[in-house]
């Protein structure tokens, strides 16, 4: 967003095909979010496509932890929720939301989502806040040191591993989903480790731990004299390696 308000050349501005996970960590798992339903309700009722369009253009949403099979033995696990139209998703959210607050009482549904400062996380947030509203939860913004039930994680992939992206949107994760990405690290051989893997992106995919909402943004403003300023899937650009003079 701060580009908008700038007269900063089109060719200047860079974006690399990032990948890695973008998305909310559910960070409690008691009240609402004690069951995986529940999670599940809150990852089909947000519309990635109208928050990443708002963001900015060509933004990649996401909707599974992994973007492709990587080293897994199996492809990448796929909500249900994702046969659904929008409007469907939403309807099911609220439906379970009723559900939950009529089994407890009708007390209210309040998420506290850590996020950083800024107008891109201001207008993120835009999009849960609605999102939620819309089903029944009352949202609540708080800084990405403080207490809370969601939490924005945005970190770029390191090594094309499908492990990395498991354990780190199991942070924390049910204990079956947790062994199961433990005995993929502890798989003896490349073919077991595979296999372990798809079992853990199974058990990840069932416990919902991780709301994926995309696929990292990391964008650059490169002056025409970085001739050597090449885009890549880890967003990495060494000083030394943008320009052929040492001046």
């Amino acid at each position: 967003p701060l580009l908008a308000t700038t007269d900063i050349a089109p060719a200047s501005i860079r974006v690399d095909p990032a990948v890695g996970l973008f998305g909310l960590a559910i960070i409690s798992r008691s009240g609402f979010l004690s069951t995986p339903a529940n999670r599940s309700a809150l990852a089909q009722a947000i519309d990635r496509v109208a928050l990443t369009s708002a963001i900015a253009p060509n933004w990649e949403p996401a909707d599974r932890i992994l973007p492709d099979p990587l080293d897994s033995a199996g492809l990448p696990q796929v909500p249900a929720w994702t046969l659904l139209t929008q409007d469907e998703r939403r309807v099911g959210a609220r439906q379970r939301v009723a559900a939950w607050a009529s089994e407890n009482g009708g007390a209210p549904i309040r998420l506290r989502i850590a996020l950083p400062a800024g107008p891109g996380a201001t207008l993120l947030y835009a999009h849960l806040g609605a999102a939620l509203y819309a089903i029944g939860i009352t949202p609540e913004r708080v800084a990405m040191d403080a207490a809370a039930d969601l939490k924005l994680v945005d970190a770029v992939a390191p090594c094309d591993s499908a492990r990395w992206y498991l354990a780190t949107a199991c942070a924390p994760c049910g204990e079956a989903a947790s062994a199961a990405v433990e005995a993929a690290r502890q798989a003896p051989t490349l073919a077991t480790r595979s296999q372990r893997i798809a079992e853990a992106d199974a058990a990840v995919n069932e416990d919902v731990p991780f709301i994926p909402l995309a696929r990292p943004l990391r964008w650059s403003l490169v002056a025409a004299r970085l001739a050597q300023w090449q885009a890549n899937s880890r967003a990495w650009h060494p000083l030394n390696r943008l320009r052929t003079d040492t001046n």
